[in-house]
């Protein structure tokens, strides 16, 4: 669908199956792509980046902090799809949406600065958080979500460029970031249950928090108790 070969550095997860549907569908609109995954957080960026160049930067569900050197190296545009809406920048966006009971999610392409996730925003796409949601299911559909947002936005670069991506401005420039961006550390200690804790209390944490790889502690005279469910 690309008239030339647009020059794409894309970043993207190792462990996601929407990163690798997202690299083929770019593959497949005609970007030239130069990949770059990250297993974990606090990675440091391969060193051959340094020297690249083109046209865009697409961030997918990437643990790295991109330096503003490397955004502007873009020559259009660096672009993140972050798995939440406005109001949760930061990590662990969808425990805090469980956590305060939220009604309502979403997912959000924005331009990149040198600030997470504050640059200026394409698209927030909302919807609704259920009654029976968990950090398991709301995580699936946010990242199912996300790859959608990031199959039509890429479409369009791929048919308009730049000019796509102004009108994307136009209509969402009444969105703005409204909350703070939230950090790993963060989650880390909500996990750590308060020995006193009411039951109502608990069964929220559980439901913001839980994972099997990612369980609930009390930590309780020297000993560390880990939840089974």
């Amino acid at each position: 669908m690309c008239k030339d070969k647009t020059k794409v550095l894309f970043f993207a997860n190792y462990n996601c199956q929407y990163s690798q549907q997202a690299l083929e569908h770019l593959k497949h609109l005609g970007f030239d792509v130069q990949i770059v995954i990250s297993k974990n957080r606090g990675e440091s960026l391969p060193t051959d980046i340094d020297k690249w160049s083109g046209e865009y930067i697409l961030c997918f569900r990437s643990y790295f902090i991109i330096p503003k050197s490397l955004l502007d190296r873009a020559s259009i545009a660096a672009i993140n799809f972050h798995p939440a809406p406005t109001k949760y920048p930061g990590s662990g966006s969808l425990t805090w949406a469980l956590y305060e009971n939220a009604h309502t999610y979403g997912v959000t392409a924005h331009l990149m600065n040198e600030n997470i996730d504050n640059g200026a925003i394409l698209e927030c796409r909302r919807f609704p958080i259920l009654l029976q949601d968990n950090v398991l299911t709301l995580m699936e559909r946010s990242h199912s979500k996300t790859f959608d947002l990031f199959v039509d936005i890429t479409i369009g670069l791929a048919l308009e460029g730049k000019s796509f991506l102004e009108k994307k401005l136009h209509a969402s420039s009444e969105e703005k970031w409204s909350g703070q961006a939230r950090k790993m550390f963060e989650i880390d200690r909500l996990q750590i249950v308060d020995p006193n804790c009411s039951k109502e209390e608990l069964e929220q944490l559980i439901r913001a928090t839980y994972t099997p790889n990612f369980p609930l502690e009390i930590h309780l005279h020297g000993y560390r108790f880990v939840l089974k469910i």
